[in-house]
């Protein structure tokens, strides 16, 4: 059974963080709403072997829910997060009234395969949209909406997403399946900031500096989600203390759910 910490519990409470993770590239939406969601998986994939992975949706608010979810091709360009349209990844049901205490399964179906050793990500954009109410009262109110936001991948032949211990051994057979992070000191509106630029076949969610005895939150610029995308680079904070551990220490850093943090060399 799938546990509470790998749903993710969406209300008004969460909402300005998704917001702002969709920054300027998608229409921003209000504040409030009467539904909340849990979504799970928070981390969907679908696998060289497979054709398609599941979202569910429950809706734990105490009114019906009208859905619209969406698929946008993800990729990083000028350390700023950039999303397109695609014919690679289709959603069913596309839109759909999730009534107050159910749930609702989307299916998010790979029609076209990924390439061989290549991992590919996206971000599946779901939005709350107005339900019209029984009465007139009710309608005349303002409707509001919300809009969350989770990440997919997928992954060709000869790489997977090392969630299992099948994917584990098949990236262990391919030096470059894994994210292989530089890093170096640059500039950025007259103030200096970490950059991260990822050489490897796979993302890394970076959620802290190690350097030293010291940790570090990784907060990046443009980034939101603290990915940093396959041949991308993201710039993050570099607060002063950071900055001068690093004159005489090593990088390492915290990817993902991963307690182990790794090495990264400089630039």
């Amino acid at each position: 059974m799938t546990t509470f910490l790998n749903k993710l519990y969406l209300s008004k409470t969460f909402f300005s963080r998704f917001v702002l993770a969709l920054g300027t590239t998608l229409p921003a939406a209000a504040s409030y709403s009467q539904a909340n969601f849990l979504i799970w998986p928070i981390y969907p994939v679908i696998e060289n072997n497979e054709k398609a992975v599941p979202v569910w949706l429950e809706n734990v608010g105490d009114s019906p829910a009208m859905i619209q979810v969406r698929v946008f091709k993800w990729s990083q360009d000028q350390y700023k997060e950039q999303f397109s349209n695609q014919q690679e990844i289709i959603a069913s049901p596309p839109i759909v009234k999730i009534p107050a205490g159910t749930k609702q399964m989307i299916r998010l179906t790979q029609a076209i395969p990924t390439a061989d050793f290549k991992e590919n990500s996206y971000r599946v954009i779901i939005d709350e949209l107005p339900v019209a109410m029984d009465n007139e009262a009710e309608n005349n109110r303002v409707s509001f909406k919300m809009r969350y936001s989770i990440p997919l991948f997928t992954y060709g032949k000869g790489i997977g997403s090392g969630t299992g211990q099948e994917t584990q051994k098949l990236n262990n057979k391919n030096s470059e399946a894994k994210p292989i992070l530089k890093w170096q000191i640059n500039q950025s509106n007259n103030k200096d900031v970490l950059e991260i630029k990822n050489i490897g076949a796979m993302s890394a969610r970076i959620s802290e500096f190690k350097v030293g005895s010291s940790s570090y939150k990784a907060e990046a610029e443009n980034n939101a989600y603290g990915y940093v995308l396959p041949n991308s680079s993201i710039q993050f904070s570099l607060p002063s203390d950071l900055k001068n551990d690093l004159k005489n220490n090593v990088l390492n850093v915290v990817v993902g759910s991963k307690k182990e943090p790794f090495v990264v060399e400089k630039q």
